[in-house]
């Protein structure tokens, strides 16, 4: 949704400027709530006006309430049936609750009213990819990124499309495009596939000169000098594996299973998605995009946020003496982002990272049988989605309910699948790195 984009005229009524220009800011600056009031009385005065449905629309879905986003944007479909900007918002609503045909058609609908409209061939390219239709999906991607030549997303995700499909030199083309954008891992990735491991090592060393804190790199790094059994030439966390440590809710509060309880009861109201997009939860539900439980929490998360505050100082505290910079330039702000997912029968998360992290932790409120295989454990490795060693350590913690596992956001993890038919529930947050180092 693209707010600023350039609004077409249905009828002569139009709300006041100064009114539009309200509902912009409040959108604009996260203050949800007051847009959601003024987006609602000019739609209802209104009813022709897209920008007011556009961000009505935005504000249910960053707000959790995807239902409700999916009604609204089916609204402004009806109000503006010749606006490319609504179809492709209703497709991205769509693909989120798994109807991709639906989807499909509305990105295929946005590109037949604006045919140089770069975000619906990336949003089509997207869905087409995860319908299967690998050759359709390229075209798509190039097609975006012919109109949108720095349109790094799709640069990006046409990368991993190549790479899934071992063309790794056509991918390696990609990767170089993002390096300055940012995605400093992805060449390190494809020359790997490639064997060319002295270039991987002059690269890792001279771009930790420049991003000494980049989390992907130094996952990529780890493995490297892991599998290479060579120095890290990153020294972010050379040794993630170490930094694993592991508390309990008990050792913070009394009554713990009674509060678990409670606590559970309170995240019920919370809204969730069923194996959102993008995400690495299968067969369970996830807290909606948008929604961070520790921003202004009340109640039993309120105190959640507290023990987490409390067992992160005793982290820092047990790790001081350690050189890296993971440790040394550790945050300083309480800046945490949280949120839930509920595992059913067969669930589990596939390995990965959280890039955009410092420090993450789990929080065990639930957990199932290991039935003497692992079932509903947490395994950590160095291996990473694209890259891989037989050999490469890790380590798996078969978790007890109210278990606190704190670990480099740079650890690769996974959830081992569990046959039992019950759910597993964990709160998940990241410690995101101070503004200033970032």
């Amino acid at each position: 949704m693209a707010p600023g984009a350039k609004i077409q005229k249905l009828n002569s009524a139009e709300p006041p400027h100064d009114q539009l220009g309200a509902l912009f800011s409040h959108y604009q600056t996260g203050r949800y709530e007051a847009a959601e009031k003024l987006a609602t009385a000019i739609t209802g005065k209104y009813p022709r006006h897209q920008l007011a449905w556009k961000i009505l629309g935005a504000i249910l879905r960053q707000t959790g309430r995807l239902n409700e986003s999916l009604a609204v944007k089916k609204k402004a479909v009806q109000f503006a049936p010749h606006d490319a900007e609504v179809h492709n918002n209703l497709g991205v609503s769509l693909r989120e609750f798994g109807k991709l045909n639906e989807a499909k058609e509305c990105y295929h609908q946005a590109i037949t009213l604006q045919p140089n409209f770069a975000e619906a061939h990336y949003n089509l390219a997207n869905t087409l990819k995860e319908m299967g239709r690998l050759d359709e999906a390229e075209a798509s991607y190039t097609q975006a990124i012919t109109l949108k030549p720095n349109y790094v997303s799709a640069i990006g995700n046409r990368w991993e499309l190549l790479f899934e499909q071992k063309r790794y030199l056509e991918a390696l083309s990609d990767a170089e495009l993002c390096i300055s954008k940012g995605y400093f891992e992805r060449d390190l990735t494809t020359l790997y596939a490639l064997g060319r491991t002295e270039d991987i090592y002059n690269r890792i060393e001279a771009r930790s000169k420049i991003d000494s804190e980049n989390i992907s790199i130094a996952a990529f790094a780890a493995f490297f000098a892991a599998s290479q059994k060579n120095r890290n030439a990153n020294n972010f966390c050379p040794d993630p594996l170490d930094f694993i440590s592991v508390s309990n809710l008990s050792r913070q509060i009394d009554h713990s299973a009674t509060y678990i309880e409670e606590l559970i009861t309170e995240l019920d109201s919370v809204a969730t998605i069923w194996e959102p997009s993008e995400k690495s939860t299968v067969h369970g539900f996830q807290t909606a995009q948008g929604i961070n439980l520790f921003s202004n929490p009340s109640g039993k998360i309120a105190q959640l946020k507290s023990i987490i505050i409390k067992e992160l100082h005793n982290y820092r505290l047990k790790f001081e003496n350690e050189s890296c910079d993971y440790i040394q330039k550790f945050p300083t702000t309480n800046n945490l982002f949280g949120w839930h997912v509920v595992l059913k029968h067969q669930g589990h998360q596939s390995a990965h990272i959280h890039a955009s992290g410092w420090l993450s932790g789990v929080i065990y409120l639930k957990v199932v049988p290991s039935l003497e295989n692992h079932e509903g454990a947490i395994e950590f490795s160095l291996n990473g989605e694209y890259y891989h060693d037989a050999d490469s350590p890790s380590f798996i913690h078969q978790p007890e309910l109210g278990d606190i596992v704190f670990f480099p956001s740079s650890l690769h993890h996974r959830t081992i699948p569990f046959t039992t038919d019950t759910d597993r529930i964990i709160v998940s947050f990241d410690l995101a790195p101070n503004a200033a180092t970032r």
